[in-house]
């Protein structure tokens, strides 16, 4: 008889837990109204004789201070407490924005002002970042760390689909002013979450004396000793190298141009790896028990790699599916990697190591940019898809010589 296959269920159970649940509401509802400020910002830009060169300022500028800051949000957060670290930066950024909005809604934004408003913005996210990565150990039990990333993933996932949308309506129908107001509404109610948890649902697990014997007294000696992160941040890197240059340029230059499919072609395209990611979200909170979770998240990664060399070459219909499946793929990946590290990574150095990733996940952003923007020019935009495959394909072929990540 053949035996039953059942589908992979999405697991609830970490909503159970209320510090949990109210981390879940305050990110994903300070995640929607980042959308406002994408949208609105250009066009606020616009409004006051900017260009493309004003608004790139302001985005470089919001890209570098956010990451200039993220190492140190990861020390802050381990030495402070990540509780304080993400109601600091919550309570900074709420400020910053609504100085933006006023700005705009009494026409007195400039590109000095919004320059400087978008690196306090960025900074704010870079303090945050790391501390958010490191609190959901401490709110949930280590059974429900795996389906709580995930649930987490789905709701950023599922703002992301909603939240540009809405915004666009809202600057089309009024002004950026007040989506900027929405946008500084958001980080209020995530302040408010914060609050409603209190810090002492955020204290670092207890250690026993034979573990703190055996656990590094710093970053760096962790660094030193742990060839799991090691391997981490090189992948991190070497994954990255080329992948933000092909989705704000490439990609863009693919679906105008090449495929003839304007505006509405580029954002059904952004939509199906959003998508996608949305619907790896949900397959990897129902396998709570995998049997190699670290052997499943390489190989989503070399599916990814996979799927992204195929987007130039199949058409539209074909590069939508393709963008799906490496979305689908790159959540599965991110979730049983950020899981795994999350478990082995002491406590106290969990934002730092945190911290370390998404460095290397950003630092190479400024320079993929450039590059991938010369080599669209130059040869057009299908090459940067086959190097952004054969980055993914060598990064995650590497992990699969390392027993530590193929064990993870």
């Amino acid at each position: 008889m053949a035996s039953k296959v059942t589908a992979p269920r999405v697991s609830l159970r970490p909503l159970r837990v209320r510090g949990y649940r109210l981390l879940v509401i305050g990110q994903g509802t300070s995640e929607f109204g980042n959308a406002f400020q994408v949208v609105a910002l250009p066009l606020l830009v616009y409004s006051f004789g900017g260009g493309p060169r004003q608004l790139s300022l302001v985005v470089a500028a919001y890209g570098g201070a956010r990451l200039l800051a993220t190492p140190l949000g990861g020390m802050l957060a381990d030495r402070w407490g990540a509780w304080r670290v993400m109601l600091g930066a919550d309570l900074g950024r709420l400020a910053a924005t609504a100085a933006l909005a006023l700005a705009a809604a009494t026409h007195r934004a400039d590109t000095p002002l919004v320059t400087a408003i978008g690196c306090l913005t960025g900074l704010g996210a870079g303090l945050f970042l790391p501390a958010s990565w490191a609190v959901t150990p401490r709110l949930l039990p280590a059974e429900d760390l795996q389906q709580g990333n995930a649930l987490s993933r789905m709701v950023t996932f599922t703002t992301g689909l909603a939240g540009p949308g809405a915004a666009g309506l809202l600057v089309a129908w009024l002004s950026p002013s007040p989506a900027l107001v929405v946008d500084a509404l958001t980080f209020a109610v995530s302040a408010v979450t914060l609050l409603m948890i209190g810090r002492g649902s955020f204290a670092a697990p207890a250690q026993n004396v034979a573990e703190r014997a055996g656990v590094p007294r710093n970053f760096r000696a962790l660094l030193r000793e742990s060839r799991l992160l090691r391997g981490v941040l090189a992948v991190t890197t070497v994954a990255n190298l080329t992948m933000g240059g092909m989705t704000r340029v490439a990609l863009p230059t693919l679906a105008t141009h090449d495929f003839a499919a304007g505006a509405v072609g580029l954002g059904a395209l952004l939509a199906a790896f959003t998508g996608g990611a949305l619907l790896g979200a949900l397959l990897v909170a129902g396998l709570p028990d995998l049997r190699s979770p670290g052997r499943t998240a390489l190989s989503c990664g070399l599916l990814m790699g996979l799927a992204v060399s195929l987007v130039p070459f199949t058409g539209l219909p074909g590069a939508l599916a393709a963008l799906a499946l490496a979305g689908a793929a790159s959540t599965v990946t991110n979730v049983l990697i950020v899981t795994g590290i999350q478990h082995g990574t002491p406590p106290g150095l969990l934002a730092r190591v945190m911290a370390a990733v998404t460095f290397c996940g950003l630092a190479v952003f400024p320079l993929s940019v450039l590059a991938v923007g010369a080599a669209v020019a130059a040869f057009g935009p299908r090459g940067v898809f086959l190097a952004t495959g054969l980055s993914l394909l060598t990064a995650f072929g590497y992990a699969f010589t390392r027993r530590e990540l193929r064990e993870l």
